[in-house]
């Protein structure tokens, strides 16, 4: 509970705060603000806490990386209110986002499988910045964003402000999202017109909701979503990253994730779907080993529990499960 009250202070919290005041605030107070943030962040004791404790845990953690990782949430926030800011100006957030964010040459892999005319679920983690980052990204190639279902309507509320101040194309995730069908319905209708849609694979699931694969030597579940749905259309999983250059975002694409049926002897659709999210956790894991500072979900409840070893998110490796992950990298 505290951990949880921690970040929400830090993040939704001070975002929807600040919703309101956006299109009053000077430039330069959202400057100040950033500073403020960057320099708060690592100071706060129980998320700049919770926050070493899970990078130690994964063993990516140095003082640099630490203060780095504060700020680029504060960069983050900071970007959320100037998005609010800018909305009502035509092609300001476009603007900013093609002065924070590059796109690596690799982006082309993305066009070379919306070709195909199936569409592509592109899948990147929560990196920091994550919203201009996909700003950009529209620029080049016209992407849908979904958006999962939350109880909290606040919450729901501004991930779509978010979204219409930036004009990206949603695709809210229904109440009923336990029921697969009217998940699936909207998703593969937009696959099929061959557009891309971007869903996030980071969540940590619970034991008995997501699929096992290795990251960072733990054991942790992750949502079959993603996978799912690109089978289910038979388009590619494309995993897509972002490290940092100097003062940008770089983002980058790897192979796209071709999910086949399996026959019910080698595992069936379960097996498919897990063998496609270890191969993209193998890239996610090379993305928070390169530039840890820029994954955004390092102070998540979830995650902790992850990293903590609690069984209810995390289970226990074995050497078979250590063979397969390493084959999935290779």
């Amino acid at each position: 509970m505290v951990l949880r009250t921690a970040r929400r202070w830090f993040t939704a919290r001070a975002i929807a705060t600040a919703q309101s005041a956006a299109p009053l605030l000077p430039s330069w107070t959202i400057d100040v603000m950033q500073r403020l943030m960057a320099g708060t962040g690592p100071r706060l004791p129980v998320l700049a806490r919770i926050v070493a404790e899970n990078m130690r845990s994964a063993g990516v953690y140095s003082p640099a990386v630490f203060r780095a990782h504060f700020q680029q949430l504060a960069l983050h926030l900071s970007n959320a209110v100037r998005v609010f800011s800018l909305g009502r100006e035509n092609g300001a957030v476009a603007g900013l986002a093609r002065t924070q964010i590059e796109v690596d040459e690799s982006i082309g892999l993305l066009r070379t499988a919306l070709t195909a005319g199936r569409g592509a679920v592109v899948a990147p983690p929560h990196v920091c910045d994550y919203l201009l980052t996909l700003v950009r990204l529209n620029q080049e190639v016209p992407v849908w964003v979904y958006l999962r279902w939350s109880k909290d309507r606040r919450k729901r509320e501004l991930k779509y402000a978010w979204c219409r101040a930036s004009g990206l194309p949603v695709i809210l995730e229904p109440e009923s999202a336990t029921d697969p069908a009217s998940r699936a319905a909207a998703c593969v209708e937009v696959l099929r017109k061959g557009s891309a849609l971007v869903m996030t694979p980071d969540i940590a699931q619970k034991t008995d909701k997501g699929v096992p694969v290795k990251l960072l030597g733990k054991m942790a579940y992750l949502p079959t979503g993603p996978a799912s749905i690109a089978m289910l259309a038979e388009a590619p999983l494309l995993p897509v990253f972002g490290r940092l250059g100097g003062r940008t975002h770089v983002i980058y694409a790897r192979e796209p994730i071709s999910i086949e049926p399996l026959s019910r002897a080698e595992g069936g659709r379960r097996a498919a779907i897990q063998r496609a999210m270890e191969v993209w956790t193998a890239h996610f894991e090379s993305f928070l080993r390169e530039c840890p500072q820029a994954w955004f979900l390092w102070g998540d409840s979830r995650w902790t529990r992850v990293f903590r070893g609690d069984p209810e998110y995390s289970g226990v490796l074995s050497p078979e499960s250590r063979v397969l992950s390493t084959e999935c990298a290779l």
